[in-house]
């Protein structure tokens, strides 16, 4: 990277990094590489302007943050390191080459010092006995302050050490001025450098777009500045798309978004600003969604909280956490309890409990309407339906599926295992500290809230790696694969629910539980149930001999049935009840349902 006011800067892709400065700025700099005053007794100056000796306290103070896994300490002492020493004085092949008087780099050797190289080499080699490439990244490192200064060195590297393995259509050069070779150098004119580098050289009749060698031919376009390779699709602004076409013209289109919103490239695709609330998802053994529609898998058998309100702004606070289920070998955990503190409430669902709700740890029986029409708690469908008057709504089939819905107000003040719900997927594994996680692992083991013993991953012996023999049978559309194919009961919804993370915990859940049919359809029932919730009319898709549903009596199985407008408190208020369908068991001309049976009318209670 250079500037045009003589800033150059140099990054191998690996472990160097080197900066030049013009004497302009000499006392003008500070950091790490020192205050370019011309005395080397105060190199080591803090931030507060003291001068330390011990390089641990001098890097601490240029620290910007803290990244997972990175420790604070020089790992200089190495217990070996005169063995280490011994070694590789005499080694032809090793770090000895850097030293060696007859060697490839003899010339040098009055040039460049070739003595603190050679230790820093010795020094890496002690760390790191078996791992060859860290001496090499050293001596290319000598190769490279070389070859800076002018000085020619010889082939230093064979086929037994060191080796470079070039992409198609180039090979490696100890001495190559690349600039000529480059695809974008036919569009502007490059600064060249008579000074050589080592490195992988396009083939004759070759040139370098990006980071392969094409033909001259297939070269691309140079753009507003960038270089985009053949057929490459970009953005140079949120309001046009363009294409680079062969020959190095690019064609460009207008884009916009309804409402004159404006939209944005996510992974390379200009995505409109969703105006529907976000959904958080969890299903079968141990998928999770989060709002920003990040998929990932947590295996643990504990209490978590899968999202909460985190910043005190003007938004209406909740919690919601759920309870997993113990782990039994060969068996799918479940969602054991699911409970919502809001209004100074606290609401608990549990698995299997059709029918009822806990409220401040007192049983109720369904419809529940609660902080004068706040909360209300709704049957539905094979399920429960929670929803509050700001929006927050809660699905829960009672057995392993939670569909968490907020509107966009709670856009970046919420966290938990859903994430913070600001349309980027790459940071929703924070820490209740705001920190990034190292690993899904410990992302959810931070939003733990048991205080009994609980697992947080699954063995082998209790979970074991599903074979590939066994996934294939499983994806097949007399299992699975019912749920993606396209013109199967489902199709009608997959443009707007992917059914990828339903159909993996599908294959999961079913080869943990060694193809038990029950799970097949609690997995398909899962994705049934999203896709009616968001308003898709899906095809039957259970029959006599498949998942059929067994309803109580004077009821039938329908695919579309609201239990809410047609049962006893629906003579009520219907105005309350939910405004999709789904799929249960409908009651019998005649006969109204109670919260628990089909009844005739003159028996609903109060």
């Amino acid at each position: 990277v250079e500037t045009d006011f003589g800033l150059t800067i140099t990054y191998d892709w690996q472990s160097q990094v080197t900066v030049s400065a013009p004497s302009t700025y000499a006392r003008a700099l500070c950091g790490l590489c020192g205050n370019y005053n011309g005395d080397v007794g105060d190199e080591m100056m803090l931030k507060s302007g003291q001068v330390t000796s011990n390089p641990d306290v001098f890097g601490h103070s240029w620290k910007l943050t803290d990244i997972p896994g990175c420790v604070e300490q020089s790992m200089v002492a190495c217990p070996a390191i005169s063995t280490a020493l011994q070694h590789q004085e005499v080694s032809r092949m090793g770090c000895g080459i850097i030293m060696r008087v007859d060697g490839p780099f003899s010339a040098c050797h009055a040039h460049v010092d070739a003595n603190q190289y050679f230790q820093s080499c010795v020094h890496d080699f002690c760390l790191f006995p078996d791992q060859e490439d860290m001496m090499c990244l050293v001596i290319a490192r000598y190769t490279a302050a070389c070859q800076a200064a002018g000085v020619i060195v010889n082939r230093w590297r064979t086929d037994d050490f060191c080796s470079i393995s070039c992409p198609t259509n180039s090979h490696y050069e100890i001495c190559s001025q690349g600039f000529s070779q480059t695809c974008s150098s036919i569009y502007a004119p490059v600064k060249c450098s008579d000074q050589c580098r080592e490195g992988c050289v396009c083939n004759d009749g070759f040139v370098l777009s990006g980071d392969e060698c094409v033909p001259m031919s297939q070269c691309g376009c140079f753009h507003q500045g960038f270089y985009y390779k053949v057929e490459e699709t970009f953005f140079p602004t949120m309001q046009e798309e363009c294409q680079c076409q062969a020959g190095g013209t690019v064609t460009c289109q207008k884009i916009s978004c309804p409402g004159g919103t404006e939209g944005k490239v996510i992974d390379g695709v200009f995505q409109c600003p969703s105006t529907a609330p976000g959904t958080c998802v969890v299903t079968g053994d141990r998928n999770y969604i989060s709002f920003d529609g990040m998929a990932f898998n947590i295996s643990g058998t504990c209490s978590y909280i899968l999202t909460e309100t985190c910043t005190d702004d003007d938004v209406q606070p909740f919690v919601v956490k759920i309870e997993k289920q113990g782990r039994q070998k060969r068996k799918v955990s479940g969602i054991q309890t699911l409970s919502l503190e809001v209004y100074g409430l606290t609401l608990t669902l549990m698995k299997g409990k059709r029918g009822t709700v806990m409220v401040d740890s007192i049983f109720h029986h369904l419809p529940a309407i609660l902080s004068k029409g706040r909360v209300q708690v709704h049957q539905h469908g094979m399920g429960v339906l929670l929803q509050t008057d700001f929006g927050l709504i809660i699905r829960y089939d009672l057995l392993h599926h939670v569909m968490v819905t907020v509107p966009q107000s709670y856009q970046g003040h919420v966290c938990g295992l859903c994430g913070n719900y600001n349309e980027q997927r790459n940071d929703d594994f924070l820490l209740p500290n705001g920190q990034q996680a190292p690993n899904v692992l410990a992302f959810g083991s931070a939003w733990k809230t048991s205080e009994v013993p609980c697992s947080d991953d699954c063995p082998k012996s209790n979970c074991p790696t599903c074979s590939e023999e066994k996934k294939v049978v499983l994806q097949k559309r007399n299992y699975c694969g019912i749920l993606t194919a396209p013109a199967g009961p489902f199709g009608s919804c997959h443009h707007l629910i992917s059914p990828a993370l339903y159909f993996q915990a599908c294959v999961h859940d079913l080869c943990l539980a060694q193809g038990d049919t029950h799970v097949l359809c609690q997995s398909i029932q899962s994705y049934a149930t999203a896709c009616q919730d968001a308003g898709v009319v899906i095809g039957a898709w259970r029959r006599p001999s498949f998942c059929p549903l067994r309803c109580p009596a004077n009821s039938n199985y329908s695919l579309c049935t609201n239990l809410c407008v047609n049962s006893c408190t629906g003579l009520v208020d219907a105005t309350t009840c939910p405004n999709t369908c789904m799929e249960g068991c409908q009651c019998h001309e005649g006969s109204i349902f109670d919260g628990h049976d089909c009844v005739p009318k003159e028996k609903c209670g109060c």
